[in-house]
């Protein structure tokens, strides 16, 4: 009877064995399946909260770097930004007065008008004398032009000698003082709405911005008379004046927006870019400047 008992007292055992082995494993299988599928639902939702943060961005950008096709995208949108930086640059953000004064932080570009002055005691630091041709009368600071300026108008000068254009200067920079003198020798002559019509007020002059020169010719005797249109000079400053960066600033067609009767011997220097833009769209300075602000 010991080895049935024997026997049976084995059998036992391996079926205990058994029991216990079978009810463990379904409990260890249930706890890990549980965090897997927690884990998918939850990744998505932390995502986007995690973009707000820059130390949790890297982390999910480092897990996915194996798979390269995400990294093609990334580089397309890249370029598209940098092609688009130089437009922004061209276009200044800045206003055209404050109060009726001329905001001089647009440098070249700076407006000044009927309604828009310059400071009294304005004078800019970078005044020299270009190297051209001026009638005996211009003297002085007369003779002056901002450097940009100054070397546009040398350019031009050039060019026009070139072609067999015979052009001189006149009138370059003025004063706030010397405006005085002459707008009231204008006034006391032909009376202030009539001087109003081809002569800036104190401080309204674009030629105490060091960036407007008047120029003729022995065609008309080095006047400023609307007579250079009809010329030759005339005619090659209204083709090629942009060319080195001037404009004829009061056009016929402007006469109402700019307040000036027609004067095809007055240029100002805005840059070749810009006096370029202006002649193509024929408009107003003023219309540019705004339509370049907005």
């Amino acid at each position: 009877m010991r080895n049935p008992s024997q026997w049976m007292v084995c059998c036992a055992l391996t079926l205990t064995l058994v029991g216990c082995t079978t009810s463990e494993q379904p409990a260890t299988n249930e706890p890990v399946e549980e965090p897997v599928v927690m884990e998918e639902p939850t990744a998505p939702e932390e995502a986007p909260e995690s973009t707000d943060d820059a130390s949790d961005t890297p982390e999910p950008e480092v897990a996915e770097e194996p798979p390269t096709e995400e990294e093609p995208p990334a580089e397309t949108p890249e370029t598209t930004p940098e092609e688009e930086a130089p437009r922004v640059e061209l276009v200044p953000k800045e206003p055209l007065q404050t109060n009726g004064q001329a905001n001089l932080a647009l440098d070249t570009l700076i407006l000044v008008n009927k309604q828009i002055a310059l400071p009294s005691n304005y004078k800019p630091q970078d005044l020299v004398t270009p190297n051209i041709a001026f009638v005996d009368s211009a003297t002085g600071d007369r003779r002056m032009l901002r450097q940009e300026a100054a070397t546009g108008i040398e350019g031009l000068m050039a060019a026009a000698k070139s072609a067999g254009i015979d052009l001189k200067g006149t009138s370059a920079f003025r004063s706030y003082d010397y405006q005085v003198q002459l707008f009231n020798a204008y006034v006391a002559r032909d009376g202030k709405e009539q001087a109003m019509k081809y002569s800036a007020p104190p401080g309204h002059s674009e030629h105490q911005t060091g960036l407007a020169i008047d120029v003729s010719s022995a065609s008309v005797g080095y006047q400023l008379t609307q007579g250079l249109e009809q010329t030759k000079e005339g005619k090659w400053l209204a083709d090629n004046a942009h060319k080195y960066g001037f404009i004829v600033r009061y056009q016929r067609a402007f006469e109402d927006e700019t307040g000036y009767m027609y004067e095809p011997w007055h240029l100002r220097y805005i840059g070749v870019e810009h006096a370029t833009n202006v002649k193509q769209m024929n408009v107003p300075f003023e219309q540019y400047l705004q339509q370049l602000m907005d």
